[in-house]
């Protein structure tokens, strides 16, 4: 219960200023944005890669069908 007075007393405390508050909303949404991106940059190179097994596996398949003949 201690924790919880002290969380209620920062948050209704009015010496808060706000452009510390501002600067730490734009940080978090910055880190937001690189972790989008990041994850929309990995997505997009495991789709490369498999367009690439993909097209591996189709040569290889035709490589056999051609043989097998």
């Amino acid at each position: 219960m201690p924790a919880f007075a002290f969380l209620l007393n920062v948050a209704l405390q009015t010496g808060v200023d706000p452009n510390n508050f501002n600067n730490y909303l734009m940080l978090g949404y910055f880190v937001m944005a690189v972790i989008g991106l990041v994850y929309i940059v990995s997505l997009a190179l495991r789709q490369r890669n498999l367009q690439q097994d993909l097209q591996l596996m189709e040569r290889l398949l035709q490589d056999d069908e051609d043989n097998g003949r």
